[in-house]
């Protein structure tokens, strides 16, 4: 047998000694020749190995394959089933970087191998074979700025930006692919923005910015890579955007609320427009104040198109719970209502969308860097095909959710009545409300009309009094391109292509120079790394308390109750 080198002979011939239950020792163990002999002074087994000429690989030259010794110098543990040994033999076992855990690779180790090993020695040959798959954080870095080379190679148009400290060490890392780019310009000017911690022994922040296209799903704008969430890093983050995201007043970002997003918004794009999720500002209510009514009448308000019906809800909260009427108060009425809202939000009232792209890249989060940064590619990658696929033949003009949705509001409309005041002026009343629609300027008073760019039921009412029997030609010209088949299409026409493999890199030799260390990491921090979520800003997360079943108390339980003696 032959061997790519002598490292990969060590290896294959440990594993047959754990599988076979016998130990070696090593005779000579140059350069150029490899010979080991049993461990039992008297066998007889021994391999000798030696070094082909101009080249790496080793080749068995000589094997004495019987063994002449007994089984008493045998232990329970077997010395070379080390952890290196041990992430060699399960390498296969982690496609991708994921693979079965601590606990099932110890009983796997006993099945297939036959030998004891301690959990811990278990859990470091996972992680060698994972390394071994997806490369070594370190490496990771150490390639950082060829990966960004070959990332605009690849993929013309894309954007990628590094940043490293004064010592050489990385800092920032942030990619925008062409063909998210160019898929943007058909989007809604709508950005989510979050961030999600890593879970490397190296720590960091994964920033991601995502919009929504007009089916709802999640359409990546950017991500970035940073040591933490702080103004700096936002900073860093929004400038990159800015390089290619228009700083216009039609441009919403919404978040959480992090002060850092909020202040350089501000500062880097100071024509858009910053809003808060409702969601993490609801469930904040909830939290804190512990009443489902509130929060009811909060998500109501919000969502409310208009002032009328916003007040009727915020009125009901004054009157519940006047607290959390100053906390919103506080917040600003034009951070989370629609209603109040400066621009256009349209129906994207949450950062859910950000949030799922956490919950996307979940176990790639404790990937090495540019491992990470390709199970973003392929994930993506997948998506754009699949849904360029979904609509090539398409047989309407809006995306289905949008077609649903003027079905809906058509059927509403034939309901009400209609009486026109002025060319393309009308008043619809029915269900107990009048309505003033404008088709010149493709308004009405319910705001619906307004803020989703399709006909609300009254501006479906006008339109068939307008247009007669092509009034249902005419909705399309009275909607919004944003949701026409065509436009999504060419959102997603783009190919997202691999960075290829390593080993065909070509490099420019500056690049190849330039030596990339670690990020720094704080010495003495020990313990398991945290998988769970951080909590926002101004979120508290519930907490469930105890309520004694003798006297109905909160706060303890019925077996240290200090009437249970009485009871």
């Amino acid at each position: 047998m032959s061997f790519k080198n002598k490292q990969e002979l060590d290896i294959a011939l440990k594993i047959a000694c754990v599988k076979k239950d016998f130990r070696l020792k090593k005779v000579i163990n140059s350069c150029s020749v490899y010979c080991v002999k049993c461990e039992h002074l008297e066998c007889k087994w021994w391999l000798r190995a030696v070094k082909v000429e101009n080249s790496d690989r080793f080749y068995i030259k000589k094997y004495e394959k019987m063994h002449t010794c007994g089984s008493e110098h045998l232990t329970s543990h077997n010395p070379h089933a080390t952890a290196k040994v041990i992430g060699a033999y399960f390498k296969d076992r982690y496609p991708e970087g994921k693979g079965p855990s601590t606990k099932d690779l110890k009983n796997s180790i006993r099945i297939e191998l036959g030998c004891k090993v301690s959990y811990w020695k278990v859990w470091m040959g996972s992680e060698i074979a994972k390394s071994l798959v997806r490369g070594t954080h370190e490496h990771g870095y150490g390639v950082i700025d060829a990966y960004s080379h070959m990332l605009r190679t690849s993929n013309p148009g894309s954007k990628t930006a590094l940043k490293i400290d004064e010592n050489g060490r990385f800092k920032y890392f942030f990619v925008a692919y062409g063909a998210w780019i160019l898929g943007f310009i058909q989007m809604r000017k709508v950005i989510a923005v979050d961030g999600t911690f890593l879970r490397s022994k190296y720590g960091g922040v994964l920033l991601s910015a995502v919009a929504q296209d007009a089916e709802n799903h999640i359409f990546p704008v950017a991500f970035c890579v940073v040591d933490s969430e702080c103004d700096a890093s936002y900073r860093y983050f929004f400038e990159q955007l800015r390089s290619f995201v228009l700083d216009t007043p039609e441009l919403c970002i919404i978040s959480d609320r992090h002060q850092s997003i909020r202040k350089m918004v501000s500062i880097v794009f100071p024509l858009a427009h910053y809003g808060c999720c409702m969601r993490h500002l609801g469930e904040n209510i909830r939290n804190n104040f512990h009443n489902a009514s509130v929060v009811y009448h909060f998500y109501k308000a919000a969502k409310a198109y208009n002032i009328d019906v916003f007040s009727d809800h915020f009125n009901r909260i004054r009157d519940l719970v006047p607290q959390a009427v100053t906390h919103l108060e506080r917040v600003g009425f034009h951070r989370w209502s629609r209603a109040f809202f400066p621009e256009n939000r349209y129906n994207i009232m949450t950062t859910n969308i950000a949030e799922s792209v956490n919950s996307m890249f979940l176990d790639e989060r404790e990937y090495p860097i540019t491992a990470l940064f390709d199970a973003i590619n392929r994930r993506f990658a997948e998506k754009f095909h699949e849904r360029r696929m979904k609509f090539i033949n398409a047989p309407t003009i809006f995306v289905p959710s949008i077609e649903k949705d003027i079905a809906k509001n058509i059927n509403l409309g034939n309901k009400l009545l209609v009486h026109q005041t002025a060319n393309y002026k009308y008043i619809v009343t029915g269900q107990d409300e009048v309505a003033t629609v404008d088709l010149l300027d493709k308004s009405c008073t319910c705001k619906v009309f307004d803020i989703d760019k399709i006909p609300c039921p009254h501006a479906m009412a006008a339109l068939r009094c307008q247009y007669g029997d092509d009034y249902g030609r005419r909705i399309y010209d009275y909607s919004s391109s944003y949701y026409n088949v065509e436009v999504y299409l060419i959102a997603y026409v783009e190919e997202i292509k691999p960075v290829p493999s390593e080993e065909t890199w070509k490099v420019p030799i500056e690049i190849l120079e330039r030596k990339i260390s670690s990020p720094f990491v704080e010495p003495g921090k020990v313990g398991r790394r945290s998988s769970k979520r951080h909590k926002e800003i101004g979120e508290s997360f519930s907490t469930k308390k105890n309520k004694c079943s003798l006297c109905k108390r909160i706060g303890h339980k019925r077996t240290t109750c200090s009437e249970r003696n009485v009871a």
